[in-house]
């Protein structure tokens, strides 16, 4: 097939810029479309509704990211994590079958929404994917310069999977902790409609950190439960009673940190044994939620 003839698209070549700093290793990209807020208006004596285009939005912009993301992608979900709330502006590149860049979507002043952390599981054989969704005050198409788009690729995504994990709160016992459940970090943003502009402005508001919820094998019920009882029986709950901890996400050694997930300020929200069943092979384990007031993700490299 010769390239220009009108049959070349393809959906799988594309790179994202953030801060003028391509998003290294980029799975999926979606979002980033068009959208109006239609107001319908009811005539009586046709029994007929007329509408009419009354906000212009875009929608959000969700990209899929392993841990070779690159030092763009990756300060902005540090910032937005320590509540910096950084503005961002990039560009998506979208490129034929020969890698040949055929448009882009330029957009500004963006705020990172969520991110979302997949389940960790000690038998689990997948990558480490982050969902990274972000909104954007404005957003511009602009026809390709043709130029090919191919570059370096992150190595790093090789050493980042699903089943190598390390997890700590206070000083538990947390050398048989087999999965920590999927959670997702949010922040919302409160556009303001400005009369003289036809896009909102965005704004941060209300940031939610997730629970952390775990699954620990029941060798070790004992200390846990002893522990739990002093927080929910005997009352020691308060702030000075808090837990510290973090989830290390390690290399195939199984000792190199290639990232971390801060956990400040934790507390149990619930604590509670595995369903029993009969003839059952599965290993028994108890399962704890925790909250938490505050997540802080670093990388221990500059150079993606």
């Amino acid at each position: 097939m010769a390239a220009g003839d009108g049959r070349s698209y393809t959906a799988g070549r594309f790179f994202l810029e953030v801060n003028n700093q391509r998003v290294v290793f980029l799975k999926k990209f979606d979002g980033l479309s068009m959208e109006a807020d239609i107001v319908a208006n009811d005539l009586g004596p046709d029994n007929f509704q007329a509408k009419h285009v009354a906000n212009v939005k875009w929608t959000p912009g969700k990209a899929t990211v392993g841990a070779g993301m690159g030092k763009g992608m990756y300060d902005w979900i540090n910032q937005s994590f320590e509540k910096s709330f950084s503005y961002q502006s990039g560009a998506l590149t979208a490129a034929d079958f020969d890698y040949r860049a055929q448009s882009t979507l330029t957009f500004t002043n963006a705020l990172i929404t969520s991110v979302a952390f997949p389940k960790l599981d000690g038998s689990s054989k997948d990558a480490i994917y982050l969902d990274v969704e972000f909104d954007a005050e404005q957003v511009r198409w602009a026809k390709g310069d043709n130029k090919v788009i191919k570059g370096d690729y992150g190595i790093k995504q090789k050493a980042w999977l699903a089943s190598n994990f390390r997890f700590h709160m206070g000083g538990l016992p947390c050398n048989r902790v087999a999965t920590v459940d999927a959670m997702t970090w949010k922040c919302a943003v409160a556009p303001d409609q400005i009369g003289i502009f036809r896009e909102p402005t965005k704004h941060p508001a209300k940031v939610t950190v997730p629970d952390i919820k775990i699954e620990v094998s029941m060798a070790d019920y004992e200390p846990w439960q002893q522990q739990a009882k002093k927080w929910f029986i005997d009352g020691n709950h308060l702030g000075g009673d808090e837990m510290d901890g973090s989830i290390e996400l390690l290399g195939p050694d199984m000792q190199r940190v290639v990232g971390t997930i801060e956990l400040k300020h934790c507390g149990f929200k619930k604590f509670s044994k595995g369903a029993l069943e009969a003839n059952s092979e599965k290993i028994a384990r108890f399962s704890v939620e925790f909250y938490c007031e505050q997540m802080k993700f670093t990388m221990p490299y500059t150079d993606a």
